[in-house]
């Protein structure tokens, strides 16, 4: 996409799965500060499993959920999340209140239940509409590219949003930071969802390190056709 760079980077097994085993969070984060992204792409699935995690039920919403955050630190950056069906209704003040997140920008679909835009007009969350059923997702990127002088976004999604970006040629770089340990056969592979062309998706190595306690971080460039 013309003046913006789209880094998906994730942290897998040595063989591909992004669950059932525990990533290096204080290596994946430390790579990823060295992209400089001014935001952050996450899946709308991604986020609730991850709320889930820790609050089976969300936390109450109090006064200050419903006014944009100030306040926050200079190294915090802002989260796009598109999320059409509206299934984080009720859920994305516990991800406002995260200490690294600046704050939210939802892309919707003109199929998006009004109620949940009115729970988003509410609580003053930044929010546009690209798509008729579903996100348009490189509208959805030049847009807030656009908006918010956006020049580099990395992502870290899950399964389903990593292998539609790769799918619609919106990802420039993949990072992988890869874990000594093989899953075996409850491995979630992360590119299990993708329909590549023939022949494959074709990559051209930039950089690979063997970091410490034997990881390994890959970087590869995604060769547009």
């Amino acid at each position: 996409m013309e003046g913006i760079k789209v880094i998906m980077h994730n942290a897998i097994s040595l063989d591909g799965s992004i669950l059932h085993f525990e990533p290096n969070l204080g290596l994946f984060y430390h790579i990823a500060s060295g992209f400089n992204a001014e935001m952050v792409l996450v899946g709308s699935n991604t986020a609730r499993t991850g709320i889930e995690m820790f609050y089976p039920e969300p936390p109450q919403e109090e006064a200050s959920d419903y006014i944009k955050p100030l306040d926050k630190s200079q190294y915090c950056v802002q989260w796009v999340i598109p999320d059409s069906k509206g299934i984080l209704k009720g859920r994305l003040h516990v991800l406002r209140r995260y200490e690294h997140c600046r704050d939210i920008v939802v892309l919707l679909a003109e199929s998006t239940p009004s109620s949940y835009i009115k729970y988003l007009e509410e609580r003053n969350y930044d929010h546009f509409v690209v798509g008729h059923d579903n996100v348009d997702l490189r509208k959805g990127l030049e847009l807030v590219s656009q908006r918010y002088g956006v020049k580099t976004i990395t992502t870290d999604a899950g399964v389903t949003l990593t292998c539609q970006l790769l799918e619609q040629g919106l990802v420039d770089e993949i990072s992988l930071l890869v874990s000594p340990v093989i899953v075996g056969n409850i491995s979630v592979n992360l590119f299990s969802k993708l329909h590549s062309p023939s022949g494959g998706l074709k990559l051209e190595m930039v950089k690979q390190e063997v970091l410490e306690n034997d990881h390994l971080w890959l970087m590869y460039r995604v060769k547009h056709e």
